[in-house]
């Protein structure tokens, strides 16, 4: 994978968002570690239900913020090779602090555009989104580039929240904050942040053309499966890779 450094959004609503981020990106790393659910072992169940066993696997991590999931793959799996991507300097920097302090090797972060993986990221094995839809303007086109970032036979594990006032309470307590911070962006932040109906989340993963496609729910997060054909593009290598079935996972209920 490719550290090099994508270009920054444009759009008006991700700029404003992207500042929030930054300016209260340790208040989003403290609710990211200790707060929101964690969806760990389903992804691991979802993207590796037989381990990993070659340093040749490749995960991405899209709007990583402080580094969550791809720290703990990559503690998890040391043959995997993680890349976390997200558009808050500051949060990359925690992330990367915090791999190396961990002594992760096989983690890296770096500051980028979700709209434009395909530019500045090499195809990988597997893909990773949680709570990203929320703050993005093109949802259609981050689904696009995750798909299309996808190596043949790759999967995707993304999860978007579902209860409006949990989902609400951090980002109004990062808007409190930025009040009282002289260091902050002096900018009008959005108020809300729009969660997606399961009609609308699953008319989005359905955008674009999966060989197979497992929505799911778990507590409060709606959660898709997704599997890319083998035939659907070759990698950046022209060799196409297996494909397999995506296990079906039971529901459980979390707090």
């Amino acid at each position: 994978m490719d550290d090099g450094e994508c270009s920054l959004t444009r759009s008006s609503h991700e700029t404003d968002a992207r500042h929030l981020f930054e300016d209260c990106a340790w208040l989003y790393a403290f609710c990211r570690e200790h707060l929101f659910r964690d969806h760990t072992e389903e992804i691991a169940q979802a993207l590796f239900p037989n381990g990993v066993s070659s340093g040749s696997m490749s995960v991405l991590e899209v709007g990583c913020g402080p580094g969550f999931y791809a720290r703990r793959l990559a503690q998890r799996y040391p043959a995997l090779q993680v890349l976390g991507i997200d558009r808050s300097l500051r949060l990359v920097t925690w992330a990367q602090w915090r791999a190396t302090s961990d002594a992760l090797a096989n983690c890296k972060f770096q500051q980028g555009d979700v709209e434009s993986l395909s530019a500045c990221v090499e195809a990988v094995d597997a893909v990773i989104s949680s709570r990203l839809l929320l703050v993005v303007a093109n949802r259609r086109a981050v689904i696009a580039e995750m798909f299309r970032v996808l190596k043949p036979g790759g999967r995707l594990f993304l999860a978007e929240p579902t209860a409006n006032f949990k989902t609400q309470l951090p980002l109004s307590a990062m808007r409190l904050a930025t009040r009282f911070m002289r260091s902050a962006s002096q900018r009008s932040f959005p108020q809300t942040a729009e969660i997606l109906t399961s009609r609308n989340f699953e008319d989005l993963i359905r955008s674009q053309p999966w060989r197979n496609v497992s929505i799911q729910m778990y507590g409060d997060y709606q959660c898709a499966i997704c599997e890319k054909s083998g035939d659907a593009v070759m990698d950046v290598r022209g060799l196409e890779m297996p494909g397999y079935n995506i296990p079906v996972t039971s529901s459980r209920s979390f707090a």
